[in-house]
Order: structure tokens, then C-alpha cells, then sequence
């Protein structure tokens, strides 16, 4: 069986961000930085839209350079707050855990994914997961990601990389030689400036002519180990696995209406198999949950939610339908807006104790 393996990167995250809370800049070059203190620009730009890449504020960049470049362009430059990135991570993260067969965190905006398993080697129905992962992560969040699908974590993330922004790329096994070949060598993970040079010193420049390249000489040249990394990287066959690092967070389902509504009642109706979805897969986990949050998509694209919290985490997945409900019709008497889109989320999951529903809980404290 084929290998399935999958790296999604949120687009420009931090800058992405800041857009969805704000929808008002985006069409302005936006720059999130890092600010010293030490004077009112000392600092460097951690991330920036790809309207202020565009015209040349980078990542990296100091802040004093980056306000340079855009003068004139009305840009918007705002202080990074990294508990509120973490927080939308964590968010999204969890939303990708659970839709697939193993999981693996590599940065706050990125991660591997392994879905061989409930694929079984298929790649159509692999592009069909990650399709679903996107759409949910723009639906209950409004960011863009891109995705990479592959036969290795080198291939997935060269896929990520080129489909940026926001796009899906499939490399199906028989194609990976053909898409790994032409791209130059500083593209594969593990070579800088220095194995770059190297590389070219011996007239190595595209993965192609690595991969085809005498083992031995680079051996020579740069040690056994980094050696055999860069071949089979750049023959798509290193099978570096995609390790667990992050249990779910949440669960959640979202779906799009038959038509907009406002009807609490046929909203529920077609949430139903997502509910019951999220009840067999909390029963699966042996976790328990203490938030149970609805996310209504409205006409205009904008997002509601509204959450009820228990004080203590309980298991009672018939608890999930019944506040469910009661929280949809408050989301829809909060708005005058018709309903797109609407989902259901459980979070803040812990292993669980022995108080497995609130009837059991009250008993116990009477």
C-alpha cells in the first residue's frame, strides 16, 4: 500500500489573522512585528499579506525597513500577540487531528498528517480529505490554507509550498520523480547556504541531478548521514513517519444548509449525523468535554458563535444535541441574518474521571 502523507501550512498566519478579526485591512499591506522596545521601530516584521510582500516587506525585515517600503501605501502594522495566534492554532489544529489517522505539530501555523490508513493508498480519496479539512478550517475560522499530498513528508511539504496560497496539491507516486526533478536543491529540508554550495561545487543545483548523483562522493563531501537524507529526499522515497505529538483538543462537525434559514428545527435536522458523529468519536476517545460551542456561517460569510461551559467536564454525549439546540436559537435571535453554515464543536477534552454524566455528578454531591 502506497504511503499517503499530508503537510498543511495557514496562509501568511499571523497576518491572516489579524484580517479575520478585522476584515476591514484586507486589502491593505499588512505587517505583524516584533517591537524591542529599545525605540518606536526597533523590531523585525514576523510575517506580512501577500499585498505588502508584494510590494517587497518581508518576513525578517526590520520594522524601520518595513515602514520604508510601504510609505505611501497605507500599510498597517500591528504588534504580534502571541496568545491570540496560539489560541486560533490550537483551534485549527485540533480540527485536523481529528480528521485524520496520525498527527504531528511541526509549528504554530503547520503540521504533517498521515491518512494511509483510512485511505488505504487511495489518492482521490486522500485529495478528498484534505479538501474537507480546508473548507472546515475556513468555515469555522475564515482562514486559507494550502496542502500538500504525497508519498513523504519532503514531497507533502514541497506540495504545500507550491500551492500556496490556498491551494491543494497531489502528487500522486508516479509523478513525484516529475515534480521533484526540476526544483532546485535549497528547496529540500536540510540544505542551506553552505550544503548549497557544496552541492554546486561538485554541479549539483537541480533535485534531479541529486537524486541521480554519486552516493559516495557526497559522502565525501558531506558526511554519511546528510548524505543519505538528500537521495532519498530527493527520490521522494525517505520514510521519515509522521509521529503523534498532539492528542484532539475538540471535535467538531460543520455543514452547509440546504438553504439559508433562520428555522432552529431544520438546522438541528441537518446537523444531526454531525452530532452523532461527534458523540461516537468522543465515545472512542474515552475523553470527557466541558464546552459545547454552535458556529453559524452567515449569509455575508461572517461568523457567530455562541458556547455553554460546564463546571466540570462531563461524557454525556446526549448533552451535545440538547445544548446544541438551545444555543442555535440563541446564536439566532442574537442576529438578523439568515444562516449559511452551521456547526457544533465539544472542547477543552481531558481524559476522563469517574463522572461520566452531570445526573451522576449531582447525585454524588447530594
Amino acid at each position: 500500500m502506497a504511503r499517503v502523507i499530508g503537510h498543511i501550512d495557514l496562509d501568511y498566519f499571523y497576518a491572516q489573522v489579524e484580517e479575520v478579526e478585522n476584515p476591514s485591512i484586507r486589502d491593505r499591506p499588512v505587517v505583524v512585528c516584533v517591537f524591542s522596545g529599545r525605540t518606536e521601530d526597533s523590531g523585525v516584521v514576523s510575517t506580512s499579506n501577500y499585498n505588502a510582500r508584494a510590494i517587497g516587506a518581508k518576513s525578517g525585515m526590520p520594522i524601520s525597513a518595513a515602514k520604508r517600503i510601504l510609505n505611501g501605501h497605507n500599510p498597517v502594522i500591528i504588534k504580534m500577540v502571541h496568545e491570540k495566534y496560539e489560541a486560533v492554532s490550537g483551534r485549527v489544529m485540533g480540527l485536523v487531528s481529528e480528521r485524520v489517522d496520525i498527527f504531528e505539530k511541526t509549528g504554530i501555523d503547520e503540521a504533517f498528517f498521515d491518512i494511509t490508513s483510512s485511505t488505504g493508498g487511495d489518492y482521490t480519496a486522500a485529495a478528498k480529505i484534505a479538501r474537507g479539512i480546508k473548507d472546515a478550517i475556513f468555515q469555522t475560522e475564515g482562514l486559507t490554507s494550502s496542502v500538500g499530498i504525497g508519498r513523504s513528508k519532503v514531497v507533502a511539504k514541497l506540495g504545500s509550498d507550491s500551492a500556496k496560497p490556498g491551494g491543494l496539491m497531489t502528487i500522486l507516486p508516479d509523478s513525484t520523480e516529475s515534480f521533484l526533478g526540476p526544483l532546485p536543491v535549497t528547496k529540500l529540508y536540510g540544505v542551506g547556504p553552505k550544503t548549497a554550495a557544496a552541492l554546486e561545487e561538485i554541479g549539483i543545483k537541480s533535485v534531479q541531478e541529486l537524486s541521480r548523483s554519486d552516493v559516495s562522493l557526497l559522502e565525501r563531501r558531506l558526511g554519511r548521514k546528510l548524505a543519505s537524507y538528500l537521495v532519498s529526499a530527493a527520490s521522494g522515497t525517505d520514510i521519515d513517519p509522521v509521529l503523534a505529538n498532539q492528542p484532539p483538543t475538540q471535535f467538531s462537525r460543520i455543514v452547509t444548509l440546504k438553504r439559508d434559514t433562520r428555522n432552529v428545527t431544520e438546522a438541528m435536522e441537518q446537523l444531526e449525523e454531525g452530532i452523532a458523529a461527534i458523540g461516537g468519536r468522543l465515545a472512542n476517545s474515552g475523553k470527557s468535554f466541558r464546552t459545547v460551542s454552535v458556529i453559524g456561517i452567515q449569509t455575508d460569510l461572517s461568523t457567530k458563535t455562541k458556547s455553554k461551559t460546564f463546571d466540570i467536564p462531563v461524557r454525556d454525549s446526549a448533552l451535545i444535541k440538547e445544548h446544541a439546540r438551545v444555543l442555535i436559537s440563541q446564536l439566532i435571535k442574537s442576529t438578523s441574518k439568515d444562516l449559511r453554515r452551521v456547526g457544533v464543536r465539544i472542547s477543552e477534552l481531558s481524559d476522563s474521571t469517574d463522572q461520566r454524566t452531570l445526573a451522576e455528578f449531582v447525585k454524588r454531591k447530594v
